[in-house]
């Protein structure tokens, strides 16, 4: 690991060290890398920090002042919601479709949103963790037919959502709900929505300091 930057913390990833996430990163960018090989995104996510974005075949990883959290147990379930989660007409998997889902989640077209920062070299990545069962998918579907879903970043009992898709209204708020359910049940107890949405503070996300986030991680990852 090297410092690139003397007025504000950054750093180039030559080995599979991270920098301290509590530093004072500018716009929470802390450090570069050339690759996203598998045991540096698990020592990355492992240390609070996730790639963000790809430019010029560098790759820019983000440990944000405010970190958005949703407890697993406090996802909200509209009457609506848990009525389609009830019916016969909807169901859902886990990891049947990883890539697929990632292919939808980069594809889909999105409000306020001309590109996406899910290029091939992130879904190659991601499917690795994937088959090393360190990333997980979860699906969405309407009579049959695939219309949403999520995916993450599985660590111990840490879970970091990545994206997630909808071909159909309310498909990724179900699989969203679906997952909560199911990590709770196994003793996990929030998930990581790093910068977050309004969608996710609807369905009952919240923001809380990064080191405080850093504290609840090294607690989950060890």
């Amino acid at each position: 690991m090297q410092r690139i930057d003397y007025e504000y913390p950054l750093y180039y990833l030559d080995d599979l060290t991270f920098p301290d996430p509590c530093e004072n990163f500018y716009d929470g960018l802390g450090a570069i890398s050339s690759d996203l090989e598998p045991n540096r995104l698990i020592a990355g996510y492992s240390n609070g920090f996730f790639p963000w974005f790809e430019q010029n075949g560098m790759f820019y990883w983000f440990c944000i002042d405010q970190r958005m959290i949703l407890y697993t147990n406090e996802v909200k379930k509209s009457k609506n919601l848990l009525k389609k989660l009830r019916s016969k007409n909807w169901n859902f998997t886990i990891n049947q479709h990883f890539t697929q889902v990632m292919h939808n989640c980069a594809t889909i077209k999105r409000k306020h949103e001309d590109s996406t920062w899910i290029t091939q070299e992130f879904i190659e990545a991601y499917t690795t963790l994937h088959q090393n069962k360190f990333a997980i998918s979860v699906e969405s579907y309407y009579k049959g037919e695939l219309v949403g879903g999520l995916y993450g970043v599985a660590i111990g009992k840490y879970f970091s959502g990545e994206s997630m898709f909808a071909k159909k209204s309310d498909a990724s708020k179900l699989a969203l709900i679906f997952l909560c359910d199911l990590l709770y049940q196994n003793g996990i107890e929030w998930i990581d929505c790093q910068s977050g949405s309004e969608h996710l503070l609807r369905m009952g996300a919240k923001y809380i300091p990064k080191c405080e986030f850093i504290e609840k991680l090294r607690e989950y990852t060890t």
